[in-house]
């Protein structure tokens, strides 16, 4: 069994639907047809029962009735469907209805040893190769004598009839199985069409052929719904793979910007570095700048490599925001930087992770304002809106879903110049990551010319 429906899963899917749909219209008609026959079997052997009982009460009646037997004992209203014989206590024959119909002796050798349940343990049955009957032998004293009272049913018509039944449901269960198969397979390929559609499609889809979409019309709301679900999944895939492209490309800019300017003062060293201890000085000093660069650059994507596969840890503990942003304003030594605090605000999280996700921010509105940039602490009952503002040039409306992305920079030319500033266009990623895992929601209100506002909400 099991070998089959491993054989079975092997096969085509609409070869499993016809087989399997196949098996239940078949298990279900057979059952039917079962339940169909020993139904009409013991309706029939029911009736045949209930003729021999309403005789043998009619009997029983008239025996207490007369007391005696005579010609008009005879008389007596039997059920015509049943042969009515009397003989005395020495088998003699007194009276038969159907004198003319096998003798009860013959008869009583054709009991039937094992009865189907359907039929009345009351009566015994005989069973001829083309007839059921039952049969009451039924003693009597009348006037001081015993007489035999024998009772016989046929179901001879009912016995063919279900025998023409039983064909009849035959040769029907074939042709539905037939008409089923076939309606099923017509069905099933039909069914079936969006799925080859959707296989020829993906078979068509290639990394340099990212823009295929399925087109399936009026094949049902599962098959669209499936469509529509398939070229979603496919315009997510070529965002994502766009993406990775870029952010490879910028990975690949960025690291190669150090990189050459430290073979160029690694050079410029191997040549004149021994006698000349000003170019010295400056080659040590940008060949560490741009290794500063580089272990930056790579620290932000292994954290963005940790946390696409999930495995940055967290380690969420209660603390105060006020205390996280104290901490995280001092740490840049900035003098345009200005903190309004308000009441303490505990919450739970990760420390140093909220202490980069401040500072991201506050960075990032360091680089694009030259005035002053406030950070403000607004305390509310369950929550808490720091309000990181600057007044530089803002932030253009196209670029407002974009800043999050990663290598993503606004207009190099209105970046503030600073040779000290360590970038790479990755802080706002990062922060957007644990904003998000720490529950923090992100609004941003800029208008370029005017500067740009970061409110980030954070419950307790």
């Amino acid at each position: 069994m099991l070998a089959v429906i491993k054989n079975l899963r092997d096969k085509k899917l609409s070869t499993q639907i016809n087989i399997t749909y196949g098996v239940i219209l078949l298990s279900t008609l057979i059952i039917t047809n079962i339940g169909t026959t020993a139904g009409v079997y013991y309706l029939f052997h029911h009736q045949a029962a209930r003729a021999i009982d309403i005789s043998v009460e009619k009997t029983v009646k008239r025996v207490n009735e007369t007391q005696k037997i005579d010609e008009n004992f005879f008389g007596i209203d039997i059920m015509p469907s049943v042969i009515f014989r009397v003989t005395d206590e020495r088998g003699e024959k007194i009276f038969d209805s159907k004198p003319y119909f096998t003798s009860t002796e013959k008869m009583l050798k054709l009991v039937r040893k094992n009865p189907p349940f359907w039929s009345s343990d009351k009566y015994i049955l005989l069973e001829t190769p083309h007839s059921f009957f039952y049969y009451k032998d039924l003693p009597l004293e009348v006037d001081g004598k015993i007489f035999h009272f024998q009772f016989l049913r046929t179901i001879t018509f009912e016995k063919q009839y279900i025998r023409y039944l039983l064909w009849t449901l035959f040769f029907a269960d074939l042709i539905g199985l037939g008409l089923a198969l076939m309606a099923g397979n017509i069905l099933g390929k039909k069914v079936l069409k969006p799925l080859k559609e959707v296989t020829k499609t993906a078979r068509e889809i290639s990394i340099g052929n990212m823009n295929k979409r399925l087109t399936i019309k009026n094949s049902g709301e599962e098959v669209n719904e499936l469509s529509q679900t398939f070229n979603t999944m496919l315009d997510r895939l070529e965002k994502s793979f766009a993406q990775q492209q870029r952010f490879i490309a910028d990975a690949s800019h960025e690291l190669r910007t150090p990189i050459t300017v430290i073979r160029g003062y690694a050079d410029m060293l191997e040549k004149y570095g021994a006698e000349d201890a000003e170019i010295f000085e400056e080659a040590t000093a940008e060949i560490k700048k741009s290794a500063q660069n580089m272990q930056y650059l790579v620290e932000n994507l292994l954290f963005l490599a940790r946390a696409d596969a999930g495995t940055q840890p967290l380690k969420k503990i209660p603390l105060e925001i006020n205390d996280i942003l104290k901490i995280t304003i001092e740490s840049f030594k900035n003098p345009r930087l200005e903190f309004v605090d308000d009441k303490i605000f505990e919450t739970v999280g990760d420390a140093e992770f909220l202490k980069k996700m401040f500072a991201a921010f506050i960075d990032n509105a360091l680089i694009y304002s030259q005035e002053k940039v406030f950070v403000t602490l607004k305390n509310l009952e369950n929550s808490a809106v720091v309000e990181i503002s600057d007044s530089g040039i803002g932030i253009a409306p196209e670029n407002l879903d974009k800043i999050f992305d990663r290598f993503f920079r606004g207009d190099k030319a209105r970046v503030k110049s600073d040779e000290d500033k360590i970038s790479a266009g990755l802080g706002l990623s990062i922060a957007k990551w644990i904003a998000d895992n720490h529950g923090v929601k992100i609004k941003i209100e800029s208008e370029l010319g005017k500067g740009t506002t970061f409110k980030l909400t954070i419950n307790r």
